[in-house]
């Protein structure tokens, strides 16, 4: 048994969510939630902590919310299980905690057509099937994690640790810059929004033989352009990369990378195929949106490494927009 997971944690998860006798866990891994793998008499589940900034009584509702809504409609998510009393997710102390059938699968295969296909196409429906969603919840203001005044304002704080820092960070900072030139808050607003997941890459993707099988990870699922996801999938799933990615290293998440321009399209037009054509404003700002995305798992990545390594993180290649794919 896995003895970094406490005997006494397991057994009262168990007992909250009817999981029956406990027979083995382990440890699994993630960039943010800790979570446990289970194999009890009643089958495997998945143990998932939320992290203490994304939990809320009013957030967990609205996330199940979104995932009970997506999975009636056929969208490939995994709805959290129910203990005895209704709840779909329990605070014990200061954590919190959700069950999840556990889904078996493998990883995405990096530069496979078929895989990005049907990822295109099972994204597609997620955002088909997002339009109906009638609940609103605002998760870091209209741009996200992608929000052009906190990257910057944390790029600043990256650069004020040491002159190293400073001269790693700069470029970020004035990609940042140019994309948000290019695509203002104003242009932003105006773009076809729908339910997105939010964290679209690799480590939340579970593959079967016939396509995707889970969207994993509903913590940052809100209201946006749809070209929200769709950037996120663009450096992350369409590019090749040294060594696979692991998503649940942030190192090897955020590693050096070549967007391939024919498996950008094939995507693409998967995802349209089911969702719906994209407009030409959306087309305009995907560009600019990828690379806020970009300088996001940067930018934010560095905070996940110790203070003495975030200047080596920074300094990591691409040293251009040309890796990306992309024209500004």
């Amino acid at each position: 048994m896995e003895q970094s997971c406490d005997e006494e944690l397991i057994r009262s998860l168990c007992l909250t969510f009817s999981l029956e006798s406990p027979q083995s866990w382990k440890l699994s891994g993630g960039t943010r939630n800790r979570t446990i793998v289970l194999d009890t008499s009643s089958g495997l589940w998945m143990a998932r902590q939320r992290h203490p900034a994304l939990c809320g009584d009013v957030r967990l509702a609205f996330d199940h919310a979104v995932v009970a809504h997506l999975a009636g409609l056929g969208v490939s998510v995994v709805a959290p299980r129910a203990s005895e009393q209704g709840q779909t997710w329990w605070e014990c102390e200061d954590t919190v905690w959700e069950i999840h059938p556990f889904i078996s699968g493998r990883a995405m295969r990096e530069n496979d057509a078929d895989d990005l296909i049907a990822l295109g196409e099972a994204l597609g429906h997620f955002h088909a099937a997002g339009r109906s969603f009638p609940l609103r919840m605002e998760k870091l203001g209209p741009r996200g994690e992608t929000d052009p005044t906190e990257l910057l304002s944390k790029a600043k704080e990256l650069a004020d640790l040491s002159p190293e820092c400073a001269s790693a960070v700069a470029p970020y900072r004035d990609w940042v810059e140019q994309a948000v030139a290019s695509l203002p808050d104003a242009v932003y607003e105006t773009l076809p929004h729908t339910l997105v997941h939010g964290d679209i890459q690799p480590g939340n993707l579970i593959f079967g033989y016939s396509g995707v099988r889970a969207f994993v990870d509903m913590d940052w699922c809100a209201w946006r352009p749809r070209i929200y996801d769709l950037a996120f999938t663009i450096p992350f799933c369409c590019a090749t990369h040294v060594a696979p990615i692991d998503g649940t290293d942030i190192w090897s998440l955020t590693q050096a990378l070549e967007v391939k321009a024919e498996m950008r399209t094939a995507f693409l037009e998967a995802y349209e195929r089911i969702a719906s054509p994209l407009t030409a404003c959306e087309w305009a700002a995907m560009d600019a949106q990828t690379v806020l995305s970009w300088c996001h798992s940067r930018i934010f990545g560095a905070y996940k490494v110790p203070v003495g390594e975030r200047a080596t993180f920074l300094a990591r290649p691409p040293f251009d927009l040309n890796a990306l794919g992309v024209a500004c």
